[in-house]
């Protein structure tokens, strides 16, 4: 990691304001009988080098769909140094997941909707999964999530005024995949997806998944699912190969 992302280097400060983060939900899920883990990017993290990416500059947790109705009701009336961030807290927030910030450590957001963000901050990425029976259905809801995405953000960089229309397409794509999320659960087998809407598609399966184990992460033991080889590998292949390209420089100027 040294090489990559040395300590007091911005990224690294990042890293470990999220790892703050991340601790944080790990308590108010044990506390309130809350099943999460480490996915994606963050689990490879854990079973590959102990910790983060080096490179990594995001946490993304999962957890069933009750569970991330009921972490989001316990964290919406948590006082603290974190605030949550969801499309019902935050207009111009259209993303299908929640992210829980820290608004005392700047994060750059590039994208010209995120400066009318009421939240902003570092962030942990909460994820829900649901029972789901047709990637072909998640893949058209993503494309047109994408392209409203897009109409957004350059509504956002062009005047402010032009965004509240452009959010219209934003509320009927809500009313349009509350009926096809009905459609998705027919005839579902230990399949599930993160919520429709989220432009990654691939299945996970419960029993990859469950039960929960606990590995080291940096400094603190966190859950993973009970089979990661088989989680990381359909999602990654051989997810030991370490690919180092451009995109991986990190600027190592001071936290300050």
């Amino acid at each position: 990691r040294e090489k990559y992302n040395p300590d007091g280097s911005r990224l690294r400060c990042l890293q470990l304001g999220m790892l703050e983060i991340l601790k944080y939900i790990d308590k108010v899920c044990s506390e309130n009988n809350i099943s999460y883990w480490l996915s994606s990017g963050t689990c490879l993290g854990a079973v590959r080098h102990g910790g983060f990416i080096p490179w990594d500059d995001d946490v993304d947790i999962e957890m069933l769909r009750p569970d991330y109705e009921k972490l989001l009701r316990v964290l919406s009336h948590t006082e603290g140094d974190y605030c949550l961030q969801t499309n019902s807290n935050d207009p111009y927030f259209i993303y299908d997941f929640g992210k829980l910030r820290n608004p005392k450590i700047a994060f750059d957001e590039s994208l010209p909707l995120a400066k009318y963000y009421t939240h902003k901050g570092v962030f942990v990425d909460i994820f829900k999964l649901e029972e789901s029976n047709s990637e072909k259905l998640h893949y058209i809801c993503g494309r047109l999530r994408t392209l409203e995405f897009h109409i957004l953000n350059w509504s956002a960089s062009r005047c402010k005024f032009l965004v509240k229309p452009a959010m219209m397409l934003h509320k009927w794509n809500d009313v349009l995949f509350s009926l096809i999320r009905l459609l998705d659960r027919i005839g579902n087998k230990d399949r599930l997806r993160h919520t429709l809407g989220v432009t990654f598609t691939k299945a996970r399966s419960y029993k990859d998944i469950f039960p929960l184990r606990r590995v080291r992460f940096e400094n603190v033991d966190l859950p993973i699912p009970n089979s990661y080889d088989n989680y990381l590998s359909k999602m990654y292949g051989d997810y030991n190969k370490i690919v180092i390209g451009p995109s991986h420089l990190i600027v190592s100027d001071n936290c300050d």
